[in-house]
């Protein structure tokens, strides 16, 4: 639903020292339209440090398209409806078909504002090249499928007719629309790499109350044919430079038949390649781990999000084994085989208490996985927790939050039953702190502190 990272910046854009990520429902639906034969243009609006409207809307204006199709996030939904409304300005007549999980949630308010004409909802990868080849060819709103219009009172659900049961409708997504001197980063591996984002499955079927995966990807699964996942990298390589991978599969093991035959495919064609990819602790076992670095994988991503026992099981891995001791044997396996773990932990939870975090810091300490990312807990619309919130108010009106603060690593959005949002954001700084400097280093710098404040004295 987008993410937003402190800037000093006063123009919208991406920093460019950041791991930007494209989004390659776009590069599905380019290559749908190829197919269809319809003409398009692609604007990735993260490919310069600032984006330029104006040059933006001067070009929308020339090319008059009959349709738009693009997508919006929570922290920046403001800025994205006011250049919705631009952009039907410079193009009288314009359609505006829109994206992804913000859309969906917001489809009502989109549709009944006149921000969209059409919200996709479902397939989006495939039918959306659909419904845009429609309307390019004259055909009305009613002709499209996957989504919802507005029907005069309310959104009207217009249901798939041809579902997407896979991602194998493209030979190749459509990449060659991407600057790759733009996608260079030393982010993962302190190296400068060019890099691409690629899927092998999409959907995440767990219930975790707090993840907007399942709302957003779906909680069916879809595959892409190993062998074309291979494909897809090898003319990722060879035609683009690519050397370094970031699968985003919600769960990348969740198919362990599946993930083990795009690992032998990898290793079949003995590409040059180093990958990130994130899964779940109980879905992976030494085997796999052995297989997926001969494959080239040097990082693994896991999502531990509490280090208490009770919140891990009760709220992070309610529907897994609830076991932090197979957590920290999977943390060594993994790190065992030369692979860097990095693990997503979550600080703010409902029932986060000094406790809860005193305990978190103990385990991250004790089990030392390569890194870390706390981020504050936020109830993402279409969540199970934030429907639990919404419903009793024990916490606040999530709806009342700034929504230019969702996705946010710099301030908590909400108080916890324990906490309030000032002692939340304290404890993300000092699980920071106390994660970053050994015990020794800390003792060292706090009788620095205490000898300098003695000094002043």
């Amino acid at each position: 639903m987008g993410t937003s990272l402190a800037s000093e910046r006063t123009v919208a854009g991406h920093d460019q020292g950041y791991y930007d990520i494209p989004f390659s429902t776009l590069l599905y639906v380019a290559r749908v339209l190829e197919q269809e034969g319809v003409d398009y243009r692609y604007v990735d609006g993260q490919a310069r440090a600032a984006f330029d409207e104006t040059g933006f809307l001067t070009q929308l204006a020339e090319d008059r398209p009959a349709v738009l199709a693009t997508v919006v996030n929570i922290p920046s939904l403001g800025p994205d409806l006011a250049l919705l409304g631009k952009a039907r300005a410079a193009v009288p007549g314009l359609r505006i078909i829109l994206l992804g999980p913000t859309a969906k949630w917001f489809k009502d308010r989109l549709l009944r504002e006149g921000h969209a004409d059409f919200v996709m909802e479902e397939g989006e990868e495939l039918l959306t090249g659909r419904n845009l080849a429609r309307l390019a060819a004259g055909e009305t709103l009613a002709a499209l499928e996957g989504g919802s219009a507005w029907n005069g009172a309310a959104a009207r659900k217009q249901p798939a007719r041809t579902p997407m049961t896979s991602l194998d409708f493209v030979d190749f997504p459509a990449y060659g629309l991407l600057d790759f001197s733009r996608y260079e980063s030393d982010y993962y591996f302190g190296e400068r790499m060019r890099y691409a984002t690629v899927f092998t499955t999409k959907g995440c079927p767990y219930k975790c109350g707090y993840c907007p995966y399942p709302f957003g990807f779906g909680n069916r699964l879809i595959y892409r044919n190993p062998k074309k996942v291979g494909d897809d990298i090898e003319r990722l390589h060879r035609e683009f430079g690519v050397v370094q991978i970031l699968f985003r599969d919600q769960v990348f093991t969740i198919n362990r038949k599946h993930a083990a035959a795009v690992c032998e495919e990898l290793i079949r064609r003995a590409l040059p390649i180093r990958w990130v990819c994130e899964t779940r602790y109980d879905v992976v076992d030494e085997a796999m781990l052995d297989l997926m670095y001969r494959a080239g994988c040097r990082e693994i991503h896991y999502g531990l999000e509490s280090g208490d026992p009770e919140m891990f099981g009760a709220i992070a891995k309610s529907d897994g084994p609830q076991s932090l001791d197979l957590f920290e044997k999977v943390v060594g396996w993994t790190k065992a085989r030369g692979m860097r773990c990095h693990t997503h932990l979550i600080v703010g939870m409902p029932d986060e208490s000094w406790e809860t975090v005193r305990n978190t810091g103990r385990w991250l300490r004790k089990v030392k996985p390569d890194s870390i990312q706390l981020a504050y807990f936020m109830p993402y619309p279409g969540t199970p927790m934030y429907q639990e919130l919404k419903a009793s108010q024990a916490l606040g009106d999530p709806d009342a939050i700034d929504w230019e603060d969702f996705g946010s690593f710099t301030r908590p959005v909400m108080p916890t039953k324990h906490m309030t949002k000032d002692e939340v954001k304290r404890a993300k700084e000092l699980l920071s702190w106390d994660l970053r400097y050994s015990l020794m280093e800390r003792l060292g710098m706090r009788v620095r502190r205490m000898l300098r404040l003695r000094e002043a004295a």
